[in-house]
């Protein structure tokens, strides 16, 4: 049930980052009526994030052997919306560059279930660290995915995951037991309820968000 609950909650997560990316660029330029102070805020509140997306692109790409280009950090004000960041890779074959598209979801991942694993070692955690934690999880997870082409990649490496996942299911059905074994374990029951108390923070955050750009706006957000 928990772990049913984290991908639900995950998946409205993905769905309202890049409209809560829209809503506060709207935002920020109708009270600035600034394209570059509009900039300079979005960078404040997102850049935390898109180091950390950026530099998963640049280290798969570097694991991998594939050349990369010129980093930007600094957000982007396009017809159809805004980037955070962009990293040149060169081209190369589908599946890599569906596992470099896929690398801010896997590092970001990681990050947000290292945060909570690291919450459940602690004997008292005052205030301030559930901050910093919500903080890291609101970060990352609200740039996960940026642009069209990392969903490309991701979805090819997701497909490609589940086919194989199946694959193997099929020839070594054992493993499917022992896997259900492993996530009814009392501590992965722990980290997934955790985590799915951390996401309602970072979701409610978004929509509240939204909500309020179209208050002021007085339009329907694309």
């Amino acid at each position: 049930m928990f772990i049913l609950l984290f991908a639900i909650e995950f998946a409205f997560l993905f769905f309202l980052a890049r409209r809560l990316i829209n809503a506060l660029s709207t935002l920020f330029f109708r009270i600035t009526r600034s394209e570059k102070v509009t900039v300079i805020l979005l960078s404040c509140v997102f850049f935390p994030g898109t180091i950390v997306h950026e530099l998963a692109h640049l280290l798969a790409a570097g694991l991998l052997f594939v050349g990369t280009g010129r980093m930007e950090l600094t957000p982007k004000i396009i017809e159809k919306g805004v980037i955070l960041g962009s990293v040149e890779i060169e081209k190369t074959d589908v599946l890599r560059r569906a596992v470099i598209g896929v690398a801010p979801v896997l590092v970001g991942i990681t990050i947000i279930f290292g945060t909570l694993f690291y919450l459940q070692t602690l004997i008292a955690v005052n205030l301030i660290i559930y901050l910093a934690a919500l903080i890291i999880i609101f970060e990352v997870g609200n740039t996960l995915f940026s642009s069209k082409k990392d969903l490309e990649g991701t979805l090819e490496f997701l497909a490609s995951s589940l086919v194989l996942a199946v694959a193997v299911f099929i020839i070594k059905p054992e493993i499917l037991h022992n896997l259900l074994w492993l996530f009814h374990r009392k501590e992965i029951v722990n980290l997934f309820r955790n985590a799915d108390d951390f996401l309602v923070a970072p979701v409610l955050i978004d929509l509240i968000c939204i909500l309020i750009t179209k208050i002021i706006t007085g339009k329907k957000l694309a």
